[in-house]
């Protein structure tokens, strides 16, 4: 029913108003009521677009429904707005919705989009939201009384973004020392630290990406600092630790990431620094072929376990599902074996309640891939690198992500992927990058969870999947 019969509805209105008012004292009045709210707003069901797998296996796109009145809606009755803060899934055709709504007594009408004429409100019809954020569509309450309330702008929220898809972007932001290689990035304190070399030495450099975007790269003077071993950067309690070679052996300093200041740490020699464990307040290292872990005092593994030196360890530690005061810290490193026959990264593997590490046994393999970066994102390990010349992988083609302590790799193919270009892009820059997470920050403002991707001169690629960005939402 159009609006154009809403006149006479008001006047009929307003004629048993002035009806009731002439009768005899004797005969009971009615009395109309002036409210003219919203009092509750909710979608039915509604069609959303997914892909999925048809019968050879191959992705297909089709179009399913989607029942939409669990997602709550906000009526802001002081600006007469109506929402949902929690977004409909990425997909949703808002072009064709039924609603439900229920109002004071009186009549309620919309106007639809694309005219200029308001239209009685039925529960089948089928109203389009497809253009509601840069236009709501508006809705009023006509009271019996005659009143007519100010109009209600109703949103109908959905997702831009696949969220399980992840966004990358780009960042040209040379160091200031020129190329580097031998990288090794770590995350602290909200910055990205690079630790590499050049033909002039050892650098430090770092971004601040506290507010989600990375400042220029500062150099970290060091110049009292011996030649550093850069592949052996560890964050720990939230500043970094390194080794650096001082008369001819390795000291462990620490980068204090507050002030910058750098110490000596440990008049003691060390091999290598395999990662740190915050949650047992300890550093795991090699000193004199024998592992160990380092706490302000040495204490070597009962059981040691000798690792492959010369090459960036990347580790992750957590508590196991089983007993919150068990630590469980996986290790990765590229294999270095000369066999044609080592087609598989080591990975490693430490229990804090048996105190020793052990060679990980891999159901599914991760391949050898060349200069192998693991991080932990999502509550997942993933891994990725350059080439793998002996299984025919190319640089930078996939993730491997494994979610059971590095038993087994798979290869993601839907969502989590590159950039069509970075296997160029690793070529082009000598296979000369590093890599590090920041993870979610809490101030409500800056969100995290990114992946930070330096490259040899410094260029940054940030990468994000889409929901680890969404706003959380509060109700009203």
């Amino acid at each position: 029913m159009k609006i154009k019969f809403l006149p006479l509805i008001v006047v009929f209105f307003a004629a048993t108003s002035i009806m009731t008012s002439c009768l005899n004292s004797d005969v009971e009045q009615m009395t109309y009521t002036s409210e003219t709210s919203i009092t509750g707003f909710s979608l039915g069901t509604l069609h959303i677009d997914r892909v999925g797998k048809d019968k050879e296996g191959k992705d297909s796109a089709y179009t399913d429904t989607l029942n939409c009145s669990k997602y709550p809606f906000t009526i802001n009755q002081i600006t007469r707005e109506i929402e949902n803060k929690d977004s409909l899934p990425y997909g949703t055709h808002i072009d064709k919705v039924i609603t439900s709504i229920t109002y004071d007594a009186g009549i309620l009408v919309y106007r639809p989009k694309g005219t200029d004429k308001d239209t009685i409100w039925t529960s089948t019809d089928s109203i389009d939201f497809s253009e509601c954020i840069e236009t709501p569509v508006e809705f009023k309450v006509y009271a019996y009384s005659g009143a007519v309330g100010k109009a209600y702008k109703v949103k109908v929220n959905v997702h831009q973004q696949e969220p399980d898809t992840i966004s990358w972007m780009k960042f040209d932001n040379a160091f200031s020392a020129g190329n580097l290689h031998t990288q090794k990035a770590v995350y602290a304190n909200g910055k990205v630290y690079v630790f590499g070399k050049n033909d002039k030495g050892s650098h430090i450099e770092y971004t601040t990406v506290s507010n989600d975007n990375p400042t220029s790269w500062t150099p970290v003077e060091h110049t009292a600092v011996p030649d550093i071993d850069t592949y052996s950067a560890t964050t720990w309690q939230g500043n970094i630790y390194f080794l650096a070679t001082e008369n001819g052996e390795k000291r462990l300093y620490k980068l204090d990431t507050n002030n910058h200041e750098i110490t000596v740490q440990d008049s003691e020699s060390f091999d290598l620094l395999i990662g740190g464990n915050d949650l047992k307040e300890e550093l795991y290292a090699v000193r004199n072929g024998v592992s160990g872990k380092f706490n302000g005092n040495w204490t070597a593994d009962a059981s040691p376990l000798e690792f492959p030196a010369g090459k960036p360890y990347f580790s992750n530690t957590t508590t196991t599902t089983y007993n919150s005061q068990i630590s469980h810290t996986i290790a990765l490193c590229y294999n270095q074996g000369t066999a044609a026959s080592d087609t598989t990264a080591l990975v490693f593997a430490y229990m804090s309640n048996e105190g020793k590490w052990e060679t990980r046994k891999q159901n599914l393999p991760l391949p050898n891939l060349e200069n192998v970066t693991m991080i932990y994102y999502d509550g997942k390990l993933y891994a990725f690198g350059g080439a793998c010349a002996q299984l025919h992988i190319q640089p930078f083609s996939q993730f491997y992500c494994s979610t059971d302590n590095g038993l087994c790799w798979r290869p993601v193919s839907e969502c989590m992927v590159f950039p069509s270009d970075f296997g160029s892009l690793y070529t082009a820059h000598h296979g000369n990058y590093s890599c590090t997470v920041n993870p979610k920050q809490e101030d409500g403002i800056h969100k995290g969870n990114f992946i930070w991707i330096v490259w040899e001169n410094g260029n940054i690629n940030r990468g994000r999947i889409n929901r680890l960005g969404f706003t959380a939402k509060t109700w009203e």
